[in-house]
């Protein structure tokens, strides 16, 4: 069994671990990661995103069979329903055998999501408390963009704010001297918290359940949730799908997403999608303050198949008018 904080041997609750990190973060990276390894294999998850098609979850589905996609609702404001009918609906299949068993269950919510919620629900609603318990709070940062969307985005400062492990992920795009000064800007606004660093998904489960149960115990903080209106961002993010023809020219692509992100500028928060080129299925994603999109492989479909194929852009709101027509008119040429 799975040990959390504060938990004792003859606890029989499930397992329940919240990841949150910000737009971006790599938190999906390690999961996909920590889904091979022993600990973790076999857990049921429960993803939550923003948008009409869930790439998180297409990515981490193939990884378990025991999987629930939360779509177009934040954890915070209207996705604590959703979640509470997706934790009803797995634990109902896993007693009547339609899923196997799970050893732990994660949460992965939206990159905009406020987590506070979570536990506090989980802590205080009976209903969810009685089979299920907390087993941490894990928060994801990128190394290179930490310090901006820290700047920018109080969602970011709300992760950060009750979580009982912070993960420096994509440790190797920035120096040392980088690096040590984000751990320090971390440590001064959260005395006290657990930090771990990884790179390349190097943190392993093994090494994040030890860093868990050394943890201290979740603060009561200033984001209370208990007033609607205290969530700092109020859903000021929209999701848009843009659905993209077959195939398309990957110069062409990297072109116009560019061209994308200098007409939306920092409004636009996160790229990410699988498309279908004349280089074969790729996955393509584009975090806040990175200046290139990521191009990779897809791991999961070949040309043959009928999958999505387009692109996710979530956009804060008040962007400056998206050049969507522009964007798709260059690319359905492109496709003839």
């Amino acid at each position: 069994m799975i040990e959390s904080p504060h938990s004792t041997p003859l606890d029989k609750r499930l397992p329940v671990f919240l990841l949150t990190g910000f737009l971006g973060s790599g938190k999906t990276t390690l999961l996909k990661a920590w889904l091979t390894q022993p600990e973790f294999k076999d857990s049921a998850l429960i993803i939550n995103e923003l948008g009409e098609v869930g790439l998180d979850h297409q990515l981490l589905g193939a990884a378990t069979e025991s999987s629930s996609l939360v779509a177009n609702a934040c954890v915070c404001c209207t996705g604590l329903p959703g979640l509470g009918e997706a934790l009803e609906d797995l634990f109902w299949a896993r007693l009547h055998r339609r899923i196997p068993p799970f050893p732990c269950l994660v949460y992965e919510t939206t990159g905009v999501a406020e987590p506070a919620p979570v536990p506090k629900a989980m802590g205080t609603t009976e209903w969810l408390q009685a089979p299920n318990r907390m087993a941490g709070v894990i928060t994801c940062l990128s190394a290179a963009t930490a310090l901006e969307v820290l700047d920018h985005h109080a969602e970011a400062r709300a992760q950060i704010d009750g979580a009982e492990l912070l993960v420096i992920t994509k440790t190797d795009l920035v120096s040392s001297t980088a690096l040590e000064n984000l751990q320090n800007h971390l440590r001064a606004l959260q005395p006290g918290v657990k930090l771990a660093l990884s790179s390349h998904a190097s943190l392993d489960s093994v090494m994040l359940l030890g860093l868990l149960r050394d943890a201290p115990a979740r603060q009561a903080r200033a984001h209370d949730h208990d007033q609607v209106d205290s969530h700092v961002h109020a859903h000021e993010a929209s999701a848009h799908w843009l659905a993209l023809p077959r195939t398309i020219s990957r110069p062409l692509l990297l072109q116009e997403i560019a061209r994308l992100k200098a007409s939306l500028g920092p409004a636009l928060l996160r790229l990410k999608g699988r498309v279908l080129t004349d280089h074969g299925a790729l996955l393509i994603q584009l975090a806040p303050f990175e200046e290139v999109a990521a191009v990779s492989a897809d791991p999961l479909v070949s040309p043959d198949d009928d999958a999505a194929w387009g692109l996710t852009l979530i956009v804060a709101d008040g962007a400056p008018p998206m050049p969507e027509a522009a964007f798709m008119q260059a690319l359905h040429a492109s496709s003839h």
